[in-house]
């Protein structure tokens, strides 16, 4: 996202609250936030806790965004908004939560302007569940498809590419003026089914040799895994262990460090490091307490072996290669449309990420 989608989409969010914009300006503007928008990105939760606790009225954050680091407002604290900055992610995430699901009418023209339509004359809507979903193919890739399904909850039907038709049409939150909906007359768990049906049968026709392909690399990867740790368990066997990577030197020598530190416990930290001394000491003798090495009790502490090694990084290696599937809802919603969508006798295998 470039500076100029950023701005769009933080203005759609606040506009979808009512949020109050106190100062526009082509770099930057400020907005008074919502009480929902300030529990999900003003990181106050301690103060909302207290605010509820004791029933007073809230004081919303004032917080000006900027989009030039160049032009920021004079006088003003601002807060550079960027794709990959914190606050663009709490937006991202407050946009899910509240907007995943929605529910919308078509809005038809009034009845005098539709041609040969009677005056005052009422219309059906026809109740659609549109579910974009998102089928994962991952082994050490990944390939994802999108589906865009809409299933008639009047006459059980499902068709594809529904999203991309709901987006050519006119929408609103509230019923149109001389319009009814019809009765639902299939459930959601009903039409949860057809879609589960309508993606097996989209997998079941999916070339399923990037499953064969990583199988075969997991079990070359396995092999050469393998021919190493038995490489390892001939050296082993003949003779004993080598201890060279034995940690005790390095501590011996960090206790030795830590009190030659002692004697300079009267030192502030910059006459410490002045002197050549490492901040590590310094905490150690100052605010740290060190336990003595003969103290620490050991008799739990393990060292894994090469079989155990060989085991863990086999187990590491399945689960990064062994194909599996995944199929995830990224959004839905309830639509009542007079409009009707082609019907989609084949379906299409969406679009690869």
């Amino acid at each position: 996202m470039n500076q100029a989608e950023v701005r769009r989409f933080a203005e759609r969010y606040f506009a979808a609250f009512s949020s109050h914009v106190l100062e526009s300006h082509p770099a930057y503007f400020t907005v008074k936030l919502p009480e929902e928008v300030d529990k999900d990105i003003g990181n106050r939760p301690f103060y909302w806790t207290w605010i509820e606790k004791m029933n007073i009225p809230p004081q919303p954050l004032v917080i000006t965004f900027t989009f030039d680091p160049e032009q920021k407002p004079e006088g003003l604290r601002s807060e550079y908004l960027h794709f990959g900055s914190g606050r663009l992610q709490q937006i991202f995430q407050s946009t899910r939560r509240h907007g995943r699901f929605v529910c919308l009418y078509e809005q038809m023209e009034e009845p005098s302007q539709r041609r040969g339509a009677k005056r005052r004359s009422t219309v059906p809507l026809t109740p659609w569940l549109n579910l974009n979903l998102k089928i994962s193919f991952i082994c050490d890739k990944k390939r994802d498809v999108l589906l865009y399904l809409g299933i008639n909850l009047y006459h059980p039907q499902v068709v594809h590419d529904f999203y991309l038709f709901a987006r050519s049409l006119r929408l609103g939150p509230s019923i149109p003026d001389y319009a009814y909906t019809l009765e639902r007359r299939l459930g959601i768990e009903k039409a949860s089914e057809l879609a589960e049906r309508e993606v097996s049968k989209i997998i079941a026709q999916q070339d399923d040799g990037w499953a064969e392909e990583a199988r075969t690399r997991l079990a070359e990867e396995i092999e050469i895994l393998t021919s190493y740790y038995d490489r390892i368990a001939d050296q082993t066997a003949g003779g004993e262990p080598d201890n060279s990577c034995d940690p005790k030197p390095t501590l011996e020598s960090e206790t030795a460090a830590s009190r030659t530190a002692e004697k300079d416990v009267l030192l502030t930290i910059d006459e410490h490091t002045a002197r050549g001394g490492r901040i590590l000491d310094f905490l150690r003798v100052h605010t740290i307490p060190e336990t003595p090495r003969e103290e620490i009790d050991q008799s739990s502490w393990k060292q894994s072996t090469p079989a155990e090694e060989k085991e863990r990084r086999i187990a590491e290696l399945k689960w990064q290669y062994e194909p599996r599937i995944e199929i995830s809802l990224i959004n839905g919603g309830l639509f009542y449309l007079y409009t009707q969508p082609a019907s989609a006798g084949s379906h299409t295998d969406g679009r690869n990420m």
